[in-house]
């Protein structure tokens, strides 16, 4: 408990878990919570890229923060033109803001190809709030390039 403070608020409190020393967790699966457990008695995990999405989003919701970093980053270190707008999503609706700086790197490297992928039709259904953020972020990048080149233009005269 001593890794999450959720865990020791209701361990240490007048809550059932405290007076049954059972803390029941239903929305996760049993190889993830076999990580997570190991992790809160080890402070080590072994990560592919699945296993640190979900160990994320659970160090998140228990607030066990050197967990969430330390996905945050394995899943930073793995992100390409391929998964970014699934990484960029993901990091947007978890608060991992170095994922999401990563995610739109890529992004905008794959933009001219961006609106073929299956991914990005999804996210026009499911959330198009993050693609407006995407398309806002390149033109202003576009105008920083744009400006750039005038600048450098000017001061070669």
């Amino acid at each position: 408990a001593s890794r999450s403070p959720v865990f020791r608020a209701m361990l240490d409190s007048e809550m059932e878990e405290s007076r049954s020393g059972v803390i029941k967790m239903y929305d996760v699966s049993y190889d993830v919570l076999r990580a997570f457990v190991h992790y809160m008695y080890t402070g080590e995990a072994l990560l592919d890229e699945q296993m640190a999405c979900d160990l994320l989003v659970l160090a998140e919701k228990y607030e066990v923060k050197h967990l969430k970093t330390y996905c945050e980053k394995f899943i930073t270190s793995k992100v390409n033109n391929d998964n970014a707008i699934v990484h960029y999503a993901f990091a947007h609706r978890h608060g991992a803001k170095q994922l999401l700086e990563a995610s739109m790197s890529a992004l905008m490297d794959s933009m001219p190809t961006l609106a073929e992928r299956e991914e990005y039709k999804e996210l026009v259904e499911r959330d198009p709030r993050i693609l407006v953020e995407i398309y806002e972020t390149y033109v202003s990048r576009q105008d920083n390039t744009a400006a750039e080149r005038d600048s450098d233009c000017c001061c070669r005269k």
